[in-house]
């Protein structure tokens, strides 16, 4: 989808996700989009929600960062005009999305996406080391975060202490989700299922810590039924 702020989950799959919400201790959504975004997109009221991989959470209605991201928050400002600047940043199909702890530069709906991101590359590289950031490849976009040791992985370890869940089945679509994947790998106190779904825009090995893989919308929408399924009879 060229407009970021435009994306929407599959109807199908939020439906399940609705009923999973009353059946799970808890589903818990963890994303690289702002949580006020997530809300409005999946408004499931037990839902647990960490924006930004994991620099964002929302407690009670409203959301916050950590704060250990707060000192960051002019550093990236600056960046975002940096590569609102950039020449290439300006070309058809490319989208800077400004959000609350970091700055995305979209690039899926160019001509030729993979020419388009590694054109941006050197300059988004330039701009992390000036301002002190990190620079984080995604699915067919560049993001700029803050140097801070958190990521899908961490917030994983978080709620598995905080819940101590009997289990936990993680389903990731993206680059980042590696870490949450990994993650779940070492955890040995809880029994964990990751299922990594695949697309022609994440390279396979992504997925290499995956207990199984699924294809696209309709492989998750297939999976989670199947979940709901297991909850019904249990």
């Amino acid at each position: 989808m060229s407009d970021p702020d435009q994306a929407a989950p599959n109807p199908q799959t939020a439906a399940i996700l609705s009923e999973l919400n009353q059946c799970l201790l808890r589903v818990a959504i963890i994303s690289g989009r702002d949580t006020d975004f997530l809300v409005s997109r999946v408004p499931l009221p037990r839902a647990l929600f960490s924006g930004n991989h994991g620099l964002e959470e929302r407690h009670d209605g409203a959301s916050r960062l950590v704060a250990e991201a707060q000192p960051y928050l002019e550093r990236l400002a600056r960046a975002a005009d940096a590569v609102a600047a950039f020449s290439q940043a300006r070309v058809p199909g490319i989208t800077i999305e400004r959000k609350r702890a970091a700055v995305s530069v979209h690039f899926r709906q160019t001509a030729d996406p993979s020419a388009s991101g590694a054109a941006l590359e050197p300059t988004m590289r330039e701009i992390a080391r000036q301002e002190q950031l990190q620079l984080q490849a995604g699915r067919l976009v560049w993001e700029l975060r803050p140097p801070i040791e958190i990521d899908k992985g961490a917030v994983l370890r978080r709620l598995a202490a905080d819940m101590q869940p009997a289990a936990i089945v993680y389903v990731g679509d993206d680059r980042t989700d590696a870490n949450a994947f990994s993650t779940l790998k070492r955890m040995t106190a809880v029994r964990t299922v990751a299922v990594g779904v695949r697309s022609p825009e994440v390279p396979e090995d992504v997925f290499v810590d995956c207990d199984l893989t699924v294809d696209g919308v309709a492989g998750v929408t297939q999976l989670l039924t199947q979940l709901l399924d297991v909850c019904a009879n249990a």
